[in-house]
């Protein structure tokens, strides 16, 4: 099986920065690496979009706020139950996407949703001593995750792979 050359080097380049990125978050005490795998694999997802990347950052900003409100929904007694929170995660969907149709047309779904519900993965894992720190520490891995993985290996990543013939595909 002949590999080729943008094989080697998207795989190598992502592997090094997933590396550095992987130092500097053990290093500053980030424990929220999951979070940076998310956010950039929704960036190589969307295809790599540069021109993008601050309606991203805005999105994913977003979704942590809409995290955080879900969150706390989530602790009123009669929203906690099935029917009430499906009534509070409809409506919450519902505003991102008038929002986004409407007056925030800069938004972009897909990251707001996936910031959402990472956000919500990650609260309802652990208990925050600090939801400042909190906030800060889960949207730097965001950030992070884009800039030293993504942006750092500067390579657009095949969407899928042929594994058969080694030929990018885009689907």
């Amino acid at each position: 099986m002949k590999i080729s050359k943008k094989v080697w080097f998207d795989s190598i380049g992502v592997g090094l920065c997933t590396l550095i990125y992987s130092l500097i978050m053990t290093g500053g005490g980030l424990w929220m690496g999951s979070a940076a795998f998310i956010a950039v694999s929704y960036f190589f997802g969307a295809g790599f979009p540069k021109d993008k990347i601050w309606n991203i950052l805005i999105s994913f900003a977003l979704g942590i706020v809409w995290g955080l409100i879900a969150f706390r929904f989530l602790h009123v007694s009669f929203m906690s139950g099935l029917i009430g929170s499906s009534i509070m995660f409809g409506i919450m969907t519902f505003i991102v996407l008038f929002l986004q149709g409407t007056i925030m047309k800069f938004t972009i779904v897909p990251a707001w949703l996936i910031a959402w519900g990472t956000t919500m993965l990650i609260l309802s894992n652990i208990t925050i001593h600090s939801w400042g720190l909190f906030v800060f520490q889960l949207y730097l891995s965001m950030l992070l995750g884009i800039f030293v993985i993504g942006y750092a290996s500067d390579r657009t990543i095949p969407l899928r792979v042929d594994t058969l013939n080694n030929k990018s595909v885009n689907p």
